[in-house]
C-alpha cells in the first residue's frame, strides 16, 4: 500500500513537472506583446555577477526481461523461489550545479546529484521506493591563467575525450547517475585548431571515499581502485581530424565487499574486480571522404601490460599474465542531404578475447570506456555473464538515421555479434566452440520540445546465438522511456 501511494506521489510531482515545462515552453513561443515587460534579474541562473546556477530533472521508466542471464528460468533466490528474470522500475534523477567566478579566468564548479528509484522487478530487489544518497559529482576548481599556457582543472570532473571509446565514464557501476573522475586536467593549445590534454585519474571505488554523500549508503561506483594518467593530442587543422594517445591505467582489486553496487550485487563486483597495469597505445582519423556527402572515423589502440585473465578459472583476480590486446572501432557514413537528413552507416567493431589456452592474456580492456556506446541493453546488462567488460568483440552494424522534422529523430540499427575467442568455454553458461552472440536490434526515437524540455523512447531485442550455453540462450527484451527538463 505504501508503495502504491509513493508511486502516485511521484507520478503527481512529474505531471506537474511536465505542465509546468509545457507551459514554459507555450510562453517561449507566444508572440512578444506591443510594450515589453520591464527587464528583471534571472534571479536563478544568475542570482549574482559572479554566481551561475543550473539545473535539471530526468525521469526514466525501464522494463525488459532476461538481461544479465539470457534465462528465463532464472531464480535469484532458490528457498524463496524468487524469479530474476524481468525488471521494472523509474529512476528520478536530479542535479543542481553553481560556477563561483573568482574573476574571468579563475571559478569554482560544484554539482550535486540525487537519483532514487522504485522497484517493481526482479522480485529479488524490495518492492519499495529506494530514496537513496545524493553525492558531490563534481566539485573542482579551473583556471586559466594558473600555468599560463594551459586551462588548468583540479577536482571531480566529467571527461570525454574523442568519441568516448576509451574515456567516457569514471563511475561505470552507478549506470548514468554520475560520470566523474577524481582528476588533475591541464589542456595545453598548441595551436589554433590544435590541442593536448594530460590527465592525471584516482578513482576509489566507494563513492564516499573523498566525498561523504549525504544520507550515505555505502555505493561502490566503480570495480577496482584506479590510477591512470592520459597524453590527448587533437589536430583539426585539416580536413582530416588527427587524434593520438597514450594511456595508463593501474587497477586495484577492492576487498571484500560490505557495501553495495547499483546494478550488480556486492560479491559480483568482488567478482570482477582485477589487477591489471595497462598500457595503451592508439589513435583516431576522421573526417569527410569523397565530397560532402561520406563522413569517417577510424580508431585502434594496443595495449602492452600485466593482467588477470578475465576467466577467473584460468588465473585469481589477484595473479597476472603479461598483456597483448589489440581494438579498433571504425564506421562510414552516407548523408543524402534530404530535407529529413537520411543517413546510413555501416561499423565495424574488434576487440580481442582471450585465448584460455595461452600464457598471455589478450582481452583488449575498455579502460574507461564502459557506458551504453551502442547498447542499453547489451554493453551494461549481458556483460555481466562475462567479465563486465566489453571485449571478445567482433560487431558488424547496419543503421539509418534520419529527422522527419526539427523535433524528431530516428535511429535504428542491426548489429551482427560475435566472440573472437571461447574464453569461457567450459562454462555451463556458454558453449565450448560457438562464436555467435547474437542478432541486436537497436531503435531510438528522441524528440526536443525546446532547449529545456527533450525526450526518448529506446527498445532492443536480442536473439542470442551458438556462443551461449542452451540453458542462457533465451532472447531479451529492453525498454525505457526519458523525460529531461532544463531549468
Amino acid at each position: 500500500m505504501a508503495q502504491n501511494i509513493t508511486r502516485v506521489i511521484l507520478i503527481l510531482v512529474f505531471v506537474l513537472a511536465a505542465v509546468f515545462a509545457a507551459a514554459q515552453v507555450q510562453a517561449a513561443q507566444a508572440p512578444a506583446s506591443a510594450s515589453p515587460a520591464p527587464e528583471t534579474s534571472d534571479w536563478f541562473h544568475n542570482p549574482e555577477p559572479w554566481l551561475e546556477m543550473g539545473a535539471d530533472f530526468r525521469f526514466r521508466e525501464h522494463y525488459g526481461y532476461n538481461w544479465t542471464a539470457l534465462n528465463r528460468d532464472k531464480i535469484d533466490n532458490p528457498t524463496l523461489n524468487n524469479e530474476d528474470n524481468q525488471f521494472h522500475f523509474e529512476r528520478y534523477r536530479t542535479r543542481w550545479w553553481t560556477k563561483s567566478k573568482c574573476d574571468e579566468n579563475n571559478w569554482f564548479n560544484t554539482r550535486m546529484t540525487w537519483e532514487f528509484r522504485t522497484w517493481d522487478n526482479p522480485e529479488s530487489k524490495p518492492q519499495e521506493t529506494d530514496f537513496d544518497e545524493i553525492i558531490i559529482d563534481n566539485l573542482n576548481y579551473t583556471s586559466k591563467s594558473l600555468l599560463g599556457c594551459a586551462t588548468t582543472i583540479i577536482g571531480r570532473q566529467d571527461i570525454f575525450l574523442g568519441s568516448g571509446w576509451l574515456v567516457a565514464d569514471g563511475t561505470p557501476l552507478d549506470g548514468s547517475r554520475t560520470f566523474y573522475y577524481d582528476a588533475l586536467r591541464l589542456t595545453w593549445d598548441l595551436g589554433e585548431k590544435t590541442k593536448l590534454d594530460t590527465i592525471y585519474i584516482h578513482n576509489e571505488p566507494e563513492s564516499e571515499y573523498w566525498l561523504k554523500p549525504i544520507n550515505d549508503r555505502d555505493k561502490y561506483v566503480t570495480q577496482q581502485q584506479e590510477e591512470g594518467a592520459i597524453a590527448y593530442l587533437t589536430d583539426k587543422s585539416t580536413p582530416t581530424n588527427v587524434e593520438a594517445y597514450f594511456m595508463y591505467k593501474n587497477n586495484n582489486p577492492v576487498e571484500p565487499i560490505t557495501g553495495k553496487a547499483f546494478n550488480f550485487p556486492a560479491g559480483a563486483v568482488r567478482l570482477y574486480s582485477k589487477n591489471a597495469e595497462i598500457y595503451t597505445f592508439g589513435g583516431a582519423l576522421s573526417g569527410p571522404l569523397c565530397g560532402n556527402n561520406w563522413s569517417y572515423r577510424v580508431e585502434g589502440a594496443v595495449q602492452f601490460g600485466h593482467s588477470a585473465s578475465p576467466n577467473p578459472f584460468i588465473t585469481s583476480n589477484e595473479n597476472e599474465e603479461d598483456l597483448l590486446a589489440f581494438g579498433q572501432k571504425s564506421y562510414l557514413e552516407y548523408a543524402f542531404k534530404d530535407e529529413c537528413d537520411n543517413r546510413l552507416r555501416l561499423t565495424y567493431e574488434y576487440l580481442t578475447g582471450d585465448d584460455p589456452e595461452s600464457d598471455t592474456v589478450e582481452s583488449f580492456n575498455p579502460l574507461w570506456g564502459q557506458w551504453p556506446q551502442w547498447s542499453e541493453l547489451y554493453q551494461p546488462y549481458v556483460t555481466q555473464l562475462e567479465d563486465n567488460l566489453v571485449s571478445n568483440l567482433h560487431r558488424v552494424a547496419f543503421g539509418h538515421k534520419f529527422k522527419p522534422n526539427a523535433q524528431w529523430e530516428f535511429l535504428t540499427d542491426y548489429h551482427l555479434l560475435y566472440a573472437d575467442e571461447n574464453t569461457y568455454r567450459n562454462d555451463d553458461r556458454f558453449s565450448n566452440s560457438g562464436n555467435f552472440r547474437g542478432h541486436l536490434l537497436t531503435a531510438w526515437a528522441r524528440y526536443t520540445c525546446s532547449k529545456q524540455l527533450k525526450g526518448n523512447l529506446i527498445f532492443e531485442h536480442l536473439w542470442p546465438g551458438g556462443y551461449y550455453g542452451s540453458n542462457n540462450n533465451d532472447n531479451a527484451l529492453y525498454f525505457h522511456f526519458t523525460v529531461e527538463y532544463t531549468f
